[in-house]
């Protein structure tokens, strides 16, 4: 096979990670390890929060359910769709990227996903501080944590020392390096299961569920317009939370055997986990808001009610399940990024540890201490760059390619395909203003740059309307090269025909 040749070349790349993955033992992820390991990624301190954080926007439960539900269908098959050449010709995410941008232009497509991914990666990490000094705080007191001294509003010493030993314990797994990972995917998840069917059985005793789902609808939601806008806009954080992942789900299919095993492993562990999650987490804010009269809607503030014992557990459990999903959804994928930049130069290792700086540069205390910030201006942000390469990538592998590449041509050097960066600007271009005014604006309610359509285009339609845009203008850029591929086949197709043709008196004879 090509690929089984593309992987004797020594000189290919100078890096093994970046060489496709032959048939055989090295794909060990069949369905039921991609359902695992989806459903980790899905029952996470993220998901759970931003439950609760959508309720902001002013629809009912339900309505931020089914939004959240519709989110994850268009999800789910953008990471199907994308997932098939992985499967098929055992590539990871920065060499499918050079079929439609070219070996330079492909460059683009992994350093903005690596950026957006370190930024997430930044964020897991808080989560698992916050949950470690939760739980610390019930141990030794809260009073005895502050007297370390404070360095600003969101941000103390305690919780900076924290921070830099739980990027140390990272760091541990990128020296240790990625193979043991999949052996750790089985232990860790009935734990963060069990753990939040907990916070499901917690919930239950503090208020009944009707009374509970009632009190967690926001009674002064933020202004955003109508309540379809409100829909679309959560519908849209759904997608956004994990359009990285429709991007390089390379990385992960070019372990699976067969199609099959990827497409059912994902429809198993994205929606149900993910809105399973979702739900508790607004269950919850909606009882401790009767119980307290304030909401809990991150899971590191629960620790406050529980006692000690059970404060340190849930702390170290969240902290080790936050570790296991940052390193396989948010570390793996940056590092082959950044290695894509100068193959021979560039270590795994080094890579990952520049990536931990990253994310302790995003400042993580200071962006994700609002809820409304975090949903919208976080998550659509970088959904309308992440739309616009999904589209490109659809569009060059399932119509312009029909699902055939030449693996060898990945490999060799082919420039920059300034058509795909072109679509890419013109999919994320009517975006930009209501990206701008948003960062400015910051969930107020007058000081608008823009008129309130651009705001709405961007919040509830950043990743659909980037990735339907670049990929119409994609293929509409591309009609010269589609002509000569159609003619191809069509000659290919002639002499194969031609060649049946002349053995079939011989294949008759016989």
């Amino acid at each position: 096979m090509l690929e089984e040749k593309l992987v004797e070349k020594p000189a290919m790349e100078g890096i093994e990670d970046l060489r496709p993955t032959p048939p055989g033992s090295a794909r060990t992820w069949t369905w039921g390890v991609f359902a695992q390991a989806w459903a980790t990624m899905m029952v996470n301190s993220g998901t759970f929060s931003s439950g609760a954080a959508l309720l902001s926007l002013g629809l009912s439960v339900p309505e931020t359910l089914l939004a959240q539900s519709c989110g994850a269908v268009i999800l789910l098959a953008g990471l199907i769709l994308n997932a098939s050449a992985g499967v098929k010709y055992g590539i990871p995410f920065p060499v499918f990227a050079r079929s439609s941008f070219g070996s330079g232009g492909a460059h683009f497509c992994t350093l903005s996903r690596g950026a957006v991914a370190i930024m997430w990666l930044s964020f897991q990490c808080w989560q698992g501080v916050l949950g470690i000094h939760a739980a610390l705080g019930q141990v030794v007191g809260r009073a005895r944590l502050r007297s370390w001294g404070r360095l600003g509003e969101h941000l103390d010493v305690a919780k900076l020392v924290i921070l830099l030993l739980y990027l140390g314990l990272h760091a541990v797994l990128i020296q240790l390096g990625p193979a043991k990972l999949k052996r750790c995917i089985s232990s860790v998840l009935p734990f963060m299961v069990m753990g939040i069917l907990g916070i499901a059985v917690w919930a239950a005793f503090l208020c009944p569920v009707q009374e509970a789902l009632v009190a967690a609808e926001e009674s002064t939601p933020e202004s955003i317009g109508s309540k379809s806008i409100a829909f679309f806009a959560a519908m849209n954080s759904s997608i956004g939370t994990w359009s990285t992942l429709v991007l390089n789900v390379c990385d992960l299919s070019r372990f699976s055997p067969t199609q099959k095993d990827q497409a059912l492993g994902q429809a198993l562990g994205v929606p149900v986990p993910f809105v399973a999650t979702l739900f508790i987490g607004m269950w919850l804010a909606g009882a401790t808001t009767v119980a307290y009269g304030k909401a809990v809607w991150q899971i590191p503030d629960c620790f406050a009610h529980w006692p000690s014992m059970v404060s340190v557990l849930a702390g170290l459990v969240l902290a080790a399940a936050t570790l296991l999903v940052n390193v396989l959804a948010n570390i793996i994928s940056p590092i082959n990024d950044l290695m894509n930049v100068a193959p021979n130069h560039f270590t795994y290792r080094g890579c990952g540890f520049f990536v931990l700086i990253l994310s302790v540069a995003v400042c993580p205390w200071w962006t994700f201490s609002g809820r409304i910030t975090f949903v919208l201006n976080f998550l659509s942000g970088y959904a309308m760059i992440t739309g616009a390469i999904a589209g490109i990538f659809m569009a060059d592998y399932w119509i312009l390619r029909r699902r055939q590449l030449n693996v060898e041509e990945l490999y060799t050097k082919t420039g920059v395909n300034w058509k795909a960066l072109l679509a890419v600007l013109l999919g994320a271009a009517p975006l930009i203003p209501g990206f701008v005014d948003a960062l400015i604006h910051q969930g107020g309610s007058a000081g608008h740059l823009v008129s309130p359509v651009w705001g709405h285009l961007y919040s509830g339609f950043s990743f659909l309307f980037s990735w339907s845009v670049a990929g119409t203008s994609y293929l509409l850029l591309s009609l010269g090269e589609f002509r000569t591929l159609r003619s191809k086949e069509l000659e290919f197709s002639n002499i194969a025909s031609s060649s049946s043709e002349y053995s079939s008196p011989n294949s008759n004879s016989m």
